[in-house]
Parts: structure tokens; C-alpha cells; sequence
């Protein structure tokens, strides 16, 4: 099903998206920000596909204004003068104090607010989404394809100058029609991934995403690449690009991007009913069969998640390769009405 999101407000300097948007902003630009604030704006970042949104404008919009050349000093007088404390957007304060010469700090960050109200919004979003157990094909309006798996949601937003789509969640094979004015970027959790014209799948699970090229070259990037370096390189020694080609996968998660592997198992597997896997923790498995399983499969016990499973699971003998794991796992199976439960005996 296909539907239009709800545009972002024209009045952005009175949306609390973009408000939080922009504390969020001045917050990371901090040298001394606390790696707990730093995990903080990811989960912010990653709630909500219009906080996404919303963060992009506003790291356009001070991008942009870097290159406004800086005013003249005013003198000790004219900041005296000054009584605007921000407690209203600029464009509200009709006091002639109020004027670009003699502006306190706090009013010259409240020109944001102003700059906001009359910049262009973002394009709107379609978002596209499939059921449990199914798939989905989407053509979009610049000739790529997109190959939605089961349970997958994307957000498409395409402007004159990029491509974004955002995979919320679940699994699709990006077809990528070929235009170098227009990179296509598809944001998925901790990373953005970068290409012109190409071919690559991508399955998003909980904390991380898996890319697998198929075709052509993408880059990997960190989704902070924004946040001071140095906190990068202390916390998250993994946390930069890494460039991709066919035949190749990366992992992406909240610690960085792993070094690219070779692609051991076909990536598309899925589309054909074969789920592969190598060497992955049952808790990363389960969230992809989970996608066609009639019941949710669950676990009982971070040990049971983090048993190694390598093998493919058909699509269609879910229940056959459930009982094949109690057997090779010593597990416990539980079913009910509504899901079925996998703990260590």
C-alpha cells in the first residue's frame, strides 16, 4: 500500500521535530560531548523517520549558513541595547532593537529560526511497506526498482539533486538507475549508503544492517559522520567509509563498519525462498525468518540468541528447521496460540 506522509511544517520554527532537531545540533558541534549523549541522538535519530528528516534539514540549512560571511563587531553600547533574549522567533520581534548590527549571540542563533521559516521543506516521502510473508516490486519515477522482502517499510524522497530512501526496516535489492547529478542515498540505521548506478541488497535487523553489492561499487558511510572527530576516533575506531564492490559485504552497527568480506552466500537469495546464513547469533537469524513465519519465533535467554547458526532455512518448512534446531541445540520448544518460544533445556 502506498500512501503520503504528512508534509513537515511550514512553520519549521515552531515544529518540535525541528526544534529538537536543531538543539540536538548545537549539542553535537560541542567538543566535549559525552558518548551517552552521543548514543542518545542515535536513538532519537532512529525513532522516527521524520526526526531523520528533520536533523537533514537542519545540518543543510548550517552547512549553508558557514558561508554567510560573519558581521562587524558592535560595540559594548549597542549590545546593551540589545533586549531580545529568543524567547519568540525573530520573525515575531517587532522591537527596531531588534535589527542585524547589534544582535546579542543568543538572537544571532535565533536567525536559524527565521532561515527555517522561509527555506524550501523537504520533498514528501512515499512510503512503501509489505506483510509478513510478503514481497513486493516498487518502480520509482527515476527508472531504479526496488525489490521489497517480507515486513520491509521504506520512505522514498526524490529531489533534483539526490535520491533518499529510508529503510525502516526488513530487507530489499536496490537497482539503482544510472545518474551522476543525483547520488542515491539509502539511510539504514547507523549507515548511509552511497551509489550512482549499481546494484546492492541490504537487510536491516534491529542494531545493524548487512549491505551486499551485487553489482557496480557503493560506499558505505557512517550515519554520524557529523560528530567531532576526535569523539569518533576515542569511541568508535570503526566509525568511517568503507567502499564496497560486487561481490562484497559489509556490516554496519553502532560500534562502525566492519572491513569488507566476500559475499559467501548469494545476497537474493530470499527472493526465491532461501534464507542463508553463515556464522550469524540465532537473534539476528530470528529477526529475518521472522519476517515469513505464520508465529513469531522467540527466545527465552540471551545464551539461546547467541548460538552460531550456519545453513539456509526454505521458506516455506519453517516449522521442519525449528525442530531441526531443537535437535542440534538441545533446545526446548514451546508453541501457543500466538508464537513460538525457543529456551535452553
Amino acid at each position: 500500500m502506498t500512501k503520503q506522509s504528512t508534509p513537515l511544517s511550514t512553520e519549521i520554527d515552531r515544529d518540535p521535530t525541528h526544534l529538537a532537531a536543531a538543539d540536538w545540533l548545537v549539542r553535537l558541534q560541542s567538543t566535549d560531548i559525552s558518548i551517552e549523549d552521543a548514543l542518545a541522538w542515535q536513538a532519537w535519530f532512529n525513532e522516527n523517520p521524520a526526526n531523520a528528516h528533520a536533523f537533514a534539514h537542519i545540518e543543510a540549512i548550517s552547512q549553508a549558513l558557514r558561508d554567510v560571511p560573519a558581521p562587524s563587531a558592535v560595540s559594548a553600547r549597542q549590545l546593551a541595547l540589545d533586549r531580545y533574549d529568543a524567547s519568540v522567533p525573530i520573525k515575531d520581534w517587532n522591537s527596531p532593537r531588534a535589527r542585524w548590527p547589534w544582535m546579542s549571540i543568543a538572537a544571532s542563533f535565533a536567525i536559524l529560526t527565521l532561515i527555517l521559516a522561509f527555506w524550501k521543506t523537504p520533498p514528501a516521502a512515499n512510503t512503501f511497506a509489505t506483510a509478513i510473508g510478503e514481497h513486493r516490486n516498487v518502480t520509482l519515477n527515476d527508472g531504479s526498482t526496488i525489490a521489497l522482502g517480507a515486513d520491509t517499510r521504506i520512505a522514498v524522497a526524490l529531489s533534483d539533486k539526490e535520491r533518499n530512501i529510508e529503510l525502516a526496516k526488513g530487507e530489499a535489492l536496490f537497482m539503482v538507475a544510472k545518474d551522476a547529478t543525483r547520488p542515491f542515498k539509502v539511510h539504514a540505521g547507523n549507515a548511509t549508503i552511497v551509489a550512482v548506478g549499481t546494484a546492492f541488497n541490504i537487510e536491516r535487523d534491529s542494531d545493524r544492517a548487512v549491505v551486499s553489492v551485487t553489482e557496480g561499487r557503493v560506499v558505505v558511510e557512517p550515519a554520524t559522520y557529523f560528530l567531532p572527530l576526535s569523539l569518533l576516533h576515542e569511541f568508535k575506531p570503526k566509525l568511517r567509509s568503507v567502499r564496497l564492490a560486487a561481490g562484497q559485504q559489509t556490516t554496519a552497527g553502532s560500534a562502525g563498519i566492519d572491513e569488507p568480506t566476500k559475499m559467501e552466500d548469494p545476497a537474493t537469495g530470499w527472493q526465491i525462498g532461501h534464507l542463508a546464513f553463515r556464522l550469524q547469533p540465532l537473534r539476528y537469524v530470528l529477526e529475518d525468518v521472522n519476517r515469513y513465519a505464520r508465529k513469531p519465533i522467540v527466545l527465552d535467554g540471551d545464551d539461546v540468541g547467541a548460538l552460531v547458526i550456519t545453513g539456509t532455512v526454505e521458506r516455506e518448512n519453517i516449522p521442519g528447521w525449528v525442530k531441526s534446531l531443537e535437535r542440534a541445540f538441545d533446545l526446548q520448544v514451546t508453541e501457543d496460540a500466538d508464537q513460538i518460544t525457543l529456551r535452553a533445556r
